[in-house]
C-alpha cells in the first residue's frame, strides 16, 4: 500500500441520535468542494446516503456523482481505511485528500481520537484535522441531561454545529448555547439551518494543529474563552465536566514538565477530556506546546518561537470532576521545585 508524503487529514463527524449529522452530511456531500474527499459511515442504511448522489458501487464503497468516495466500516476503522486506500492504488476509485468520517449517534468519539494518536498504522499515514460534532437545538439539552455519550461529544468538539435552531424558542437557544460554551468554550459554534454550511466554511474554523513556526498556535489554543472562568459547570447533569485555563508566569524545566504531564495522565487521565497548552521552558527561548485527549498525549511539539510577546504558560483544560485548584497548586509546584 502506498503512503501518502505527507499525513491525510481527517475530519471526525458525531453528533447525537437525531441531531443532524445525517443532514449535514448530505449537504457538505453535494459541493463540489468535496469531489476529493472519502467519506466513512457505519452503515449505508443507518447514514441514508441520497440514493440520487450515487453513481456506481465497489465492494462496500460507492462513488457518488460529486465525485466522493462513500464506505461503511468493515471490521474495524483500521481494516476500512486500510482497504480504501488499497483501492485507490489498484485504481478502483479515485484519490482522495481528506477523510470524513461519521460515528454513530450513541459513540463516544474519545475513542476514535485516541486510535488516530495511538494506531501506528493510522499515525503514518492520517491526521486527525478536526471534531465536529453536530448538536440538535430542540432536544439537545434534554440529551445532554440524560446521556454521557452527548456531552462527551460536545466537551471533544473542535467545532459545534448548532442544528434545527429555526425550529426551536430564541430563549431555548440562548440557553443551550450558553451551556455549550461552558462545556467547551474553545470550540467554534455555528448554527446552520438544514445542514446549510459549505465544505470550506466548515472546515476553516479549525486552527491546523501548531507546526514548529507556531503560526497557528494562539487561534488553535483560544485562551482568550477560558480566561476568567471559575471552572464550575453551567448544568448539574454536565457530569461535573469543567473548562477552565491555568497560566504561570514562570518557566518550568523540561523534564519536570514531562514528569508533571505523565503523573496527570497515569492518574487522572480518564477524566482529562481535553488539554491544550503553551509551556514556558526554563533555560529556553521558545516555548513547547502540549495537547492531550484523555490518557493519550500528542507528541509534544517545540516552536521555533513564541507566537506573540506574551511569554506566559497557558494551559486550557476540559476535564471531569477534577478540580481547577488542584491542577494550578500542581503547577505552581511545578514551578516552585525548578526554581529550586
Amino acid at each position: 500500500m502506498t503512503i501518502p508524503r505527507d499525513p491525510l487529514p481527517v475530519v471526525l463527524i458525531t453528533g447525537f441520535l437525531g441531531s443532524g449529522k445525517t443532514t449535514l452530511l448530505n449537504h457538505l456531500l453535494r459541493d463540489p468542494g468535496m469531489a476529493d474527499t472519502a467519506v466513512i459511515v457505519n452503515e449505508f442504511g443507518d447514514i441514508a446516503i441520497d440514493h440520487l448522489l450515487v453513481e456506481s458501487a465497489i465492494e462496500n464503497t460507492v462513488v457518488l456523482q460529486s465525485g466522493c468516495i462513500c464506505c461503511t466500516v468493515r471490521g474495524d476503522l483500521v481494516d476500512t481505511l486500510d482497504d480504501l486506500c488499497t483501492k485507490v492504488a489498484q485504481g478502483e476509485v479515485p484519490a482522495f485528500s481528506r477523510i470524513v468520517i461519521e460515528t454513530t449517534g450513541l459513540a463516544d468519539p474519545a475513542a476514535l481520537v485516541r486510535a488516530f494518536l495511538t494506531e501506528r498504522t493510522l499515525v503514518a499515514r492520517f491526521a486527525l484535522r478536526a471534531v465536529v460534532t453536530t448538536v440538535d437545538a430542540v432536544n439537545g439539552a434534554g440529551q445532554l441531561d440524560g446521556f454521557a455519550e452527548a456531552r462527551h461529544q460536545a466537551a471533544l468538539a473542535d467545532i459545534l454545529v448548532l442544528t434545527k435552531s429555526d425550529l426551536a424558542p430564541p430563549e431555548a437557544v440562548a440557553t443551550l448555547t450558553a451551556r455549550l460554551k461552558a462545556i467547551n468554550p474553545g470550540a467554534g459554534l455555528v448554527p446552520v439551518v438544514q445542514g446549510a454550511i459549505a465544505p470550506d466554511d466548515l472546515f476553516a474554523r479549525v486552527p491546523e494543529n501548531p507546526s514548529r513556526t507556531g503560526s497557528d498556535v494562539l487561534a488553535w489554543l483560544n485562551g482568550d474563552a477560558f480566561a476568567g472562568r471559575p471552572g464550575d459547570p453551567r448544568s448539574p447533569h454536565d457530569d461535573g465536566i469543567r473548562a477552565f485555563a491555568v497560566t504561570l508566569d514562570r518557566p518550568v524545566e523540561r523534564e519536570a514538565l514531562r514528569g508533571w504531564l505523565r503523573s496527570i495522565l497515569s492518574l487522572r487521565g480518564d477524566d482529562l477530556l481535553r488539554m491544550k497548552g503553551i509551556v514556558a521552558l526554563r533555560g529556553e527561548a521558545s516555548p513547547m506546546v502540549v495537547h492531550a485527549v484523555q490518557a493519550v498525549l500528542h507528541p509534544p511539539v517545540r516552536l521555533a518561537n513564541w507566537p506573540s510577546e506574551d511569554h506566559t504558560t497557558r494551559i486550557v483544560f476540559i476535564t471531569r470532576n477534577m478540580e481547577p485548584e488542584a491542577l494550578r497548586n500542581s503547577l505552581e509546584v511545578l514551578a516552585t521545585r525548578t526554581a529550586a
